[in-house]
This record gives structure tokens, sequence and C-alpha cells, in this order.
């Protein structure tokens, strides 16, 4: 029997060890938009979006590592759904919450923890939008605020894509929540601005 070169046996435990670092496959997300939703016309010239919500990037925030952010998917609600049909004044869109904060739950410990499933973790999910509403000369102005929370629970045994799954779905009904909302202060809030 002939001998394997050494340079192939090592070659081939490269292969296996780089397999071993392949990341795990990460499904894709739609894209979260609301243009199928009917466009809010404002008497004004212009419509301006400020993102004043800066994500610590620090536990226990996790807001970065949603598939779709809470403060995006704000974002695009104000990008398809409002629009500019006057001839003079400002909407000013400023999204001042859009956290997600992980909220690790106690575990059950023991020998029943080796048999009992616990859920580990709560995100507790909020985003909070201000639409403020004045003319060009500022004498003629209105503002409204709205918000909407949402809190979910994951099991410890949890896959990484199960985990994002559950995000994408707790931010699209984060934003139906503040859709409605929105829909409701405009209309009283802000009704005399509307188109």
């Amino acid at each position: 029997m002939k001998r394997i070169p050494a340079f192939l046996l090592l070659a081939a435990a490269g292969l296996s060890l780089a397999a071993c670092d392949t990341p795990p496959h990460r499904e894709p997300f739609p894209q979260l938009t609301y243009q199928h939703l009917a466009p809010i016309h404002l008497d004004v010239a212009k419509i301006v979006i400020v993102d004043a919500y800066q994500p610590p990037m620090t536990d226990p925030h996790v807001e970065q590592d949603f598939p779709t952010p809470p403060a995006t998917a704000a974002r695009q609600w104000a990008q398809d759904r409002l629009k500019a049909v006057g001839s003079d004044g400002v909407a000013t869109f400023t999204i001042t919450d859009g956290s997600a904060i992980d909220v690790p739950l106690p575990r059950t410990t023991g020998l029943t923890g080796v048999v009992t499933e616990d859920q580990s973790d709560r995100y507790d999910v909020t985003v909070t939008v201000r639409l403020e509403v004045e003319n060009r000369m500022g004498n003629h102005r209105g503002a409204i605020t709205a918000t909407a929370k949402r809190s979910e629970t994951a099991a410890e045994d949890m896959t990484l894509n199960e985990r994002e799954k559950l995000w994408f779905e707790m931010t699209d009904a984060l934003m139906k929540s503040l859709n409605a909302e929105l829909e409701q202060r405009i209309g009283t809030g802000l009704k005399e601005f509307v188109r």
C-alpha cells in the first residue's frame, strides 16, 4: 500500500477545518414598505425626515441586529406615506426612539433545568415619532407624537434564523400599530393640514 504524502493530509485537514468556520446560512427578509397604503397628502411644500435616535450599539440594545431596525422601518413609513402637495411650509417627521432591549429571563436550574426549555430572553421594542407642520411664516403650526410598543419572548434553543424571524415579525407588527396610531392622530391633531 502506498503512503499518502503528508502535505495531502494537511490540505485535507485544512479544508475540513475551514468548513467548520462557515457561518450559518441566514434567511433573507423582505423590505418593509408602505406604498400599498394610501398616501397622506399634507399642505406643505417639503417633508423633512430626521433620524434623531442614535442606537447605543451596546448591551442591552439589539436593534442594530434586527433585519429591519425599528427606526429604519419608521423612516420608510414616512417616505412612503407622507406627500407634500402644498406651495409653502414644512412637515418635519422626527424619529425619537427606535429601541429594542434584550431583557434576560430567569432560567430553571438544577436537574429540572436540564429537561426544561425556558424562555431565555424578552425583547422590548419601542418606536416613537413626532410630526410637526408649519407654514413658511411659522405662524400656523401643529404637532403630534405617536408611540408603538411590542414585547415578545424567545426560547433558549432558538436558532439565529428563528430569532431574526421573530425580530422581523415584531417590527412588522410594531409598524402596523404605529401606522394606525399615526393615521388617527394626524386625522385629529393635524386635520387642517391634510388635503
